[in-house]
């Protein structure tokens, strides 16, 4: 009788390959629009095509999403499957210009699952760690290669992203087994847009707003100009906190993959189903979707509202499945905004800010959003759209110049020092009284009894009710900059 054998493997430098500006004239949207959606694929395609070179069952795919895979094989398959993945992780390394690397471990099933995980994890820290020393032709490491040859590969991410909106069967061949191929190749499975039982296609759901005819996928021009207030884009994303951790405490191989396959379909049907909603379905698409993460690009204020719903979901998300799970880890959200200074900015220098927003946000303190500078508790997001909203009535519904929403941003920047933020969330005023006279200076003077309250409320949003002890607020700093785009000042 065979031993069971289980092999995982990662794909290492997806943030390097997805950020890599495009290069030789190919259009950066569409270059980084095809490298993610390839990316989204390359490790569904991979084990399926392993499966069916050894003709195998599907069964003995565990798991698979962007970066990683999970398969359970025969002993005297190994072998096999080492010289398909070694051939795999060659031309991927080619295709990406060596951003991305391919690594693998294999384990016999003996003992308990923590067991058999932890020497999974050991032997996959020791490759990515020491890749010489566990290459099996260490002296490739230091062979010239010509770059020249790698240029035409670019055109193909580009053209990958072109088909995108129409294809229906994703292919692999072993002639290029780095490509994915359309509706074509030696072997080929439908793209399907959400879960099923026995269904051997891909969980792949793609969503585009359109442009005004409809022909093509909106630009990101043209999203921006579909925002409410100042014309700009943005991208959006998103990572679950300690994902990585939650399932290395899985007590079992059935808990493991329970959790990835669970988290894999959370994100592909939500932000599936979100992105079809009224406010957003003319303003964003879906860039990328992994197994605990995404991207999003769109409208600047629809990323907004799409960041706070997704949060919300996930919270119910959370407290339905992870309830009986001791510890936070991987029930909480955290998420971050960049928005493009330039309407025909470069998306993949967009999407690196935001990358590094988010790590930022992540590092400060797990399941917060980041969003025009600073990172906010989700539960404070809505005092600063509260605050928006006021300072917007204020302009468009009274006729007050957006002007003023700039002169308290100012006041804001003079009283809120770097030095304050680092010691404490929310800045103590040495001498509130001035603090509250500037703010009382801008803010218009009238007698009309609803521009007096909103008066009331912006000011309580941006300095607290206790004259005695003000204090400037961050969600007032996010809600400033929030009205200054929504009202176009």
């Amino acid at each position: 009788m065979s031993l069971q054998v289980f092999l995982q493997a990662q794909l290492l430098g997806s943030e390097d390959f997805l950020a890599a500006q495009s290069q030789d004239g190919q259009d950066d949207t569409a270059n980084l629009v095809g490298r993610s959606a390839w990316l989204n694929l390359i490790a569904e395609i991979l084990p399926r095509a392993l499966l069916a070179e050894l003709k195998l069952s599907k069964m003995l795919l565990g798991s698979s999403s962007a970066e990683q895979f999970f398969l359970v094989l025969a002993e005297e398959e190994i072998p096999h499957a080492n010289t398909f993945l070694e051939t795999a992780a060659e031309a991927l390394s080619t295709l990406s210009r060596d951003k991305l690397r391919l690594v693998w471990v294999s384990t016999e099933n003996l003992g308990a699952w923590p067991v058999a995980r932890k020497r999974l994890d050991d032997a996959l820290a020791a490759k990515i760690s020491a890749p010489l020393l566990t290459s099996s032709a260490p002296d490739e490491f230091f062979a010239p290669f010509l770059q020249d040859a790698r240029d035409d590969d670019q055109a193909y991410f580009t053209q990958f992203a072109e088909k995108l909106p129409t294809a229906t069967r994703a292919g692999w061949s072993s002639e290029h087994p780095a490509y994915v191929l359309w509706d074509e190749g030696q072997y080929s499975w439908p793209l399907r847009e959400q879960s099923e039982v026995d269904d051997d296609g891909i969980l792949f759901p793609r969503r585009f707003a359109s442009n005004e005819d409809g022909s093509a996928p909106a630009t990101l021009p043209e999203l921006a100009k579909r925002a409410d207030g100042t014309p700009h884009w943005g991208v959006l994303r998103g990572d679950v906190d300690q994902f990585g951790l939650r399932l290395q405490r899985a007590s079992s191989i059935e808990e493991h993959l329970h959790l990835s396959i669970l988290f894999k379909e959370f994100f592909a049907g939500e932000l599936a189903i979100l992105c079809t909603l009224p406010e957003f379905w003319r303003s964003v698409r879906i860039l990328y979707r992994g197994g605990d993460d995404f991207a999003v690009a769109g409208s600047w204020d629809a990323l907004i509202l799409l960041g706070r719903e997704l949060h919300r979901l996930f919270e119910k998300f959370a407290e339905q499945n992870l309830q009986s799970f001791a510890g936070v880890e991987g029930k909480t959200l955290s998420t971050a905004l960049a928005i493009s200074s330039d309407l025909d900015g470069p998306l993949a220098a967009v999407f690196e800010e935001a990358g590094a927003n988010l790590r930022s946000a992540k590092a400060n303190e797990a399941g917060t959003f980041h969003l025009f500078g600073r990172t906010l508790e989700w539960k404070r997001l809505s005092d600063a759209e509260e605050l928006k909203s006021s300072l917007v009535h204020l302009v468009r519904g009274h006729g007050f110049s957006p002007g003023y929403i700039n002169d308290l941003a100012s006041v804001y920047r003079e009283s809120f020092s770097a030095r304050a933020v680092r010691r404490s969330k929310a800045a103590r005023v040495d001498k509130p009284w001035r603090t509250y006279m500037r703010v009382s200076r801008v803010l218009p003077q009238t007698r009309s009894k609803e521009v007096v309250n909103l008066r009331n409320t912006i000011v309580t949003h941006l300095l607290g009710r206790k004259i005695s002890g003000l204090k400037l607020r961050p969600s007032a700093r996010v809600g400033l900059e929030w009205a200054r785009l929504a009202a176009g000042s």
